[in-house]
């Protein structure tokens, strides 16, 4: 089945989530040996060059150099080395030996770059194909332009035939999944669609591409760890974990976003790369709604240094923006400042909220109210302005659709995920608002999972108890998903 404009606009956005969640996780491990199995992953910061708690690193940062001006519909190059050099201008904490090279160098960075490689014909490192998931956004459904603007923009800094093949195939192979991936019951080949994406190399490269990627199947990652500093194991490093990690059984088949970047990570060497170049096939397969609210929680990192930090809200804006060529939907979204007054023109105002199992449940309309009594987290579980939320607050909106299985691939994933949150923020002794629209059915939606999860109830007793309390029952859409999170 063709996915869905939502579900599209999801795995777009999940490009850039999970690559700088697959970054941050990697970014304390990196140049160090394999990590055990049971090795617990979070973004705990440090590593060698001290990085703050879910910072990102150089990889999200010269990622952000081509998903800024694509995400305000510019695809010129030009643009491209223009944020390379501010970033390199701007002190960044880590740059790679080659890339710090041709950028000292100056413009033309295409003519530093081939210069560099012919002074170094035989240096490959992975700094192109770090970067490139953005590339993939560039021209969506369009595999020969993607090739082209991945080719052109990997040259500003890695001239060198490898580095040049390896972003071409990622990119083209990332876009053939976000547009062609069926739902999340149905396998997916991630190998074959690399294998598509060679006929945009010379003929001659084809048959040596093929066999890497058949060799990165074939044996575990941490066969590749020892050089991925070079783009070849590099590829082979990420491959290798998005191949060899079991899709999980059940309810949320989304998971193997979360192994899979483990598996890369835990393979050592390059780790935040290469957890990162895994993580942009990741995120076009599952989504963003598959990368949990724990990392985007916290993910955070910079664009250019002496700026404030961006943080996951800002990625995700960008790469959906991206992915329509810089624009934004009908309504705004994202990058409108207030959608609360679009709200409460169109539909009815419930400015009442009710009290479950120590959260407040309710509309768009309730939002000031709850947040001048004291909330200080909101879960917007619908598309909301940049500034509807005051900064002090911690806001996070959820990616329900308000409509069927097609639009909500990882539903009990997102529903289980969510109520987690809440509980976890409650917890800590947070005050939590949860609203969608009017309360029809995603409030009541995520309501009834976090009672049955965390308060004791059985599904149907927690379903009937929102519908007394909101005056609504979850669509049965929905209500199956409240029963399937249940269980995860």
């Amino acid at each position: 089945m063709t996915p869905t404009d939502p579900v599209i606009a999801d795995r777009s956005a999940g490009v850039a989530l999970a690559a700088a969640a697959g970054d941050a996780i990697g970014a304390p491990h990196e140049f160090r040996g394999p990590l055990d199995e049971a090795a617990e992953l979070r973004m705990t910061g440090g590593g060698i060059y001290g990085w703050k708690p879910g910072e990102w690193t150089d990889d999200t940062q010269m990622t952000l150099a081509l998903l800024a001006p694509l995400s305000t519909g510019n695809r010129h190059v030009e643009a491209v080395e223009e944020a390379f050099l501010a970033w390199f201008a701007s002190g960044p904490r880590d740059v790679g030996s080659q890339t710090s090279m041709v950028l000292s160098a100056g413009p033309p960075l295409h003519e530093s770059a081939a210069a560099f490689q012919r002074a170094r014909p035989d240096n490959a490192p992975n700094g192109g194909l770090m970067r490139i998931g953005a590339a993939a956004l560039s021209y969506p459904g369009k595999p020969e332009q993607i090739a082209a603007y991945a080719r052109t923009t990997t040259e500003l800094t890695h001239a060198h035939i490898d580095c040049v093949d390896a972003s071409v195939i990622w990119a083209v192979a990332i876009d053939h999944t976000i547009h062609g991936a069926p739902g999340p019951d149905e396998p997916w080949d991630f190998a074959e669609a690399l294998r598509g994406a060679l006929l945009h190399l010379q003929k001659a490269r084809r048959s040596w591409w093929a066999q890497l990627i058949d060799e990165a199947c074939e044996r575990p990652p941490v066969d590749f760890h020892e050089n991925n500093g070079w783009v070849v194991n590099a590829f082979q490093t990420a491959l290798s974990a998005v191949v060899r990690t079991p899709i999980p059984d059940g309810a949320a088949p989304c998971g193997h976003l979360v192994a899979a970047i483990g598996a890369a990570v835990r393979s050592g060497g390059d780790t935040d790369t290469v957890g990162a170049i895994a993580g942009t096939l990741l995120g076009a397969r599952w989504g963003a709604t598959a990368v949990p609210i724990a990392w985007t929680s916290m993910l955070r990192g910079k664009r250019l240094y002496g700026k404030p930090d961006l943080r996951a809200s800002d990625l995700d804006a960008m790469a959906r923006r991206a992915a329509k060529g810089g624009k934004s939907d009908q309504i705004g979204w994202p990058g409108r400042v207030h959608l609360t007054p679009y709200y409460l023109e169109r539909f009815p105002a419930r400015p009442a909220t009710v009290a479950l199992g120590g959260v407040q449940f309710g509309g768009v309309s309730g939002l000031d109210a709850a947040v001048q009594s004291g909330v200080d987290v909101v879960v917007s579980l619908c598309r909301m302005g940049t500034k509807d939320v005051p900064d002090r607050t911690e806001h996070r909106v959820i990616g329900l659709v308000d409509g069927g299985p097609q639009d909500n691939p990882n539903l009990a994933f997102v529903l289980a995920d969510t109520a987690d949150f809440i509980a976890t923020r409650v917890a800590g002794g947070h005050k939590v608002y949860v609203h969608c629209v009017v309360a029809e059915n995603r409030t009541p939606t995520v309501a009834a999972t976090f009672l049955a999860r965390h308060r004791g109830m059985a599904v149907a007793e927690a379903l009937s108890t929102v519908e007394s309390a909101l005056g609504h029952r979850p669509s049965p859409v929905f209500a199956d998903g409240v029963r399937r999170a249940a269980t995860l």
